[in-house]
């Protein structure tokens, strides 16, 4: 009995600890936990996969690709938040993509690679009262750096596949469908309605000014003490991440 109790608390420990996180710290009492039973957890690897999902998901990313020179004058337009994507008009070839990319192994390389690129944004420029924080700057400068070389290292690769010269990458947004969307106005999950671009520039961002807990505008985005994209420090700067 004591051994039972023993491992169904072991299984709760991680998510416990990562359910009290806040963005700068966790509950002390769940964290003491974690440490407790952290070489039985880490053994039989209970601990995986609670931060992609919980507690709320989020908007899933896709990574557009076109032909420079657009091999389809459509395709020469920008494209903008405020109009649905229709992927096979907009774009040469996007991922993740199921269709294309298989086996599911595959298909989930790309995944993390879309996400991962995404997360790893930095704006091209900062809006002016951001650049009186010389740290923030400073901050800025180094992941602007990292995803440049990330946006290279990918750009190559897509080329080769592509066949291309040049390609321009669109990073992509697809929102969670709320109830009404679904059962009122009988959106799919993969509606094109749902996709929108992304902007290079924070301060224009269509989620920019948007509290995340209530999907309400919360007015411009002013400094904060942490940058509002990844922190690059740490990180290496990529040669190739993808090959064709």
């Amino acid at each position: 009995m004591a051994c039972i109790a023993f491992h169904c608390i072991a299984i709760v420990a991680e998510p416990l600890r990562f359910f009290s996180q806040s963005e700068y710290q966790s509950a002390a009492e769940t964290t003491w936990l974690r440490r407790s039973f952290a070489p039985y957890v880490e053994w039989l690897y209970l601990d995986h996969g609670y931060f992609f999902f919980a507690p709320n998901p989020g908007p899933s990313h896709l990574m557009g690709v076109r032909r420079v020179p657009p091999s389809d004058p459509a395709r020469s337009q920008p494209i903008h938040a405020d109009r649905p994507i229709e992927l096979a008009r907009d774009v040469d070839a996007y991922f993740p993509n199921r269709q294309s990319q298989w086996p599911r192994l595959l298909y989930h390389r790309y995944f993390m690679l879309s996400e991962f690129y995404n997360n790893s944004f930095a704006p091209a420029e900062l809006p002016e009262e951001d650049k009186q924080d010389l740290l923030f700057v400073d901050r800025w400068k180094q992941d602007r750096t990292f995803y440049d070389a990330l946006t290279r290292s990918i750009s190559r690769a897509m080329a080769h596949q592509l066949q291309s010269e040049s390609v321009e990458l669109i990073r992509l947004e697809r929102q969670l469908l709320s109830i009404e969307q679904v059962h009122r106005l009988g959106w799919t999950l993969d509606d094109p309605r749902g996709l929108g671009g992304l902007p290079e520039n924070l301060f224009t961002h269509p989620n920019a000014d948007r509290d995340p807990s209530s999907g309400e505008p919360k007015g411009p985005l002013r400094p904060r003490s942490e940058p509002p994209w990844r922190r690059s420090e740490g990180r290496a700067i990529p040669e190739e991440v993808i090959h064709p």
